[in-house]
């Protein structure tokens, strides 16, 4: 099994992401590190313990990172995700987060396993920026980091010109995708071919996750009359870091547009040779399978149908 810590900012696509992590038999989870992005700190920290008590997965730490990017606040997406970040209604969670930062966590964790550890980060890169100004052999004992964040040959999704993630902490992912940690950037040009259609909902079985999935994205769909589809982002970076052959990479030199107001958060990418393989085409058939299958391997629950 390999050992990753998820930094994630949940968020509905983040929540299918981690449920089938927290599935998955080829991973075991040391932990989950929280970011502001898709909702504030304090609603993705609590989405994060929902869903671990949802799956009965209590023994898995959470610690709270990052409120605010390394430059100014975070741009919310709750006209996405729903008020409090999720589309569907969870009980308030009983856990707690740990008293360690997520900052602190990474530190430790990569401490006192130098070289085992996968990262997979999910949202805005905040929390791994400052582990790594923190402490630069960080990148040494770090095995690889998987990013889902940019749009390089493909239009943004918050700007024309820039994906969210990047848009909403460009300088923290120049630190992180320059840094020298072994990276797998996971963007908006495959994302984009991964996606849900409404009709897609109802082919969901009964096993935990894909109820609360299905929950989800029946409700994503009524609140979005004129979204005709639901892009799988986070859910096809946890299966770049489980299968990674289902996706085609280039290497590159990838900077990300910090300044300029017009073009903040743009990707650049040169290919030809780089320290960032970048994803650039997708098995679109055999990652809608394995999501699938991935989703249904917890056990069954009749809470959320």
């Amino acid at each position: 099994m390999t050992k990753v810590i998820i930094d994630t900012d949940p968020g509905t696509d983040d929540a299918m992401a981690l449920m089938m992590a927290l599935q998955s038999p080829d991973l075991e989870v040391m932990g989950l590190t929280t970011v502001g992005g898709n909702a504030t700190l304090a609603h993705t920290t609590r989405n994060a313990l929902r869903v671990l008590e949802y799956l009965d997965r209590t023994e898995v730490p959470v610690h709270a990172g990052a409120s605010r990017p390394l430059k100014g606040g975070f741009q919310y997406a709750y006209y996405f995700h729903g008020s409090g970040g999720l589309t569907a209604r969870m009980p308030r969670p009983s856990l707690k987060p740990r008293a360690a930062s997520a900052v602190d966590f990474l530190l430790e964790a990569t401490r006192s396993e130098p070289g085992e550890v996968v990262l997979i980060a999910l949202g805005p890169l905040t929390n791994v920026a400052k582990a790594l100004l923190e402490e630069p052999r960080l990148e040494e004992r770090l095995r690889e980091i998987f990013v889902m964040g940019s749009a390089v040959g493909v239009p943004g999704n918050v700007t024309p010109h820039a994906e969210f993630n990047f848009y909403n902490d460009p300088r923290a992912a120049n630190i992180v995708l320059s840094s020298g940690v072994p990276a797998t950037l996971v963007g908006l040009d495959v994302c984009d071919q991964v996606f849900l259609e409404a009709d897609d909902v109802g082919r969901f079985g009964d096993s935990r996750a894909e109820s609360l999935a299905a929950r989800m994205l029946k409700n994503w769909f009524r609140a979005q009359p004129n979204g005709d589809r639901y892009n799988l982002c986070d859910p096809l970076t946890i299966l770049a870091a489980v299968q990674p052959d289902l996706l085609t990479y280039n290497a590159a030199e990838v900077s990300v547009k910090e300044s300029d107001s017009e073009f903040l958060g743009k990707t650049e990418a040169s290919f030809g040779g780089g320290r960032v393989r970048v994803a650039v085409a997708v098995d679109v058939a055999d990652a809608m399978a394995e999501f699938r299958s991935m989703l249904a391997s917890g056990g069954e629950s009749s809470v959320f149908r």
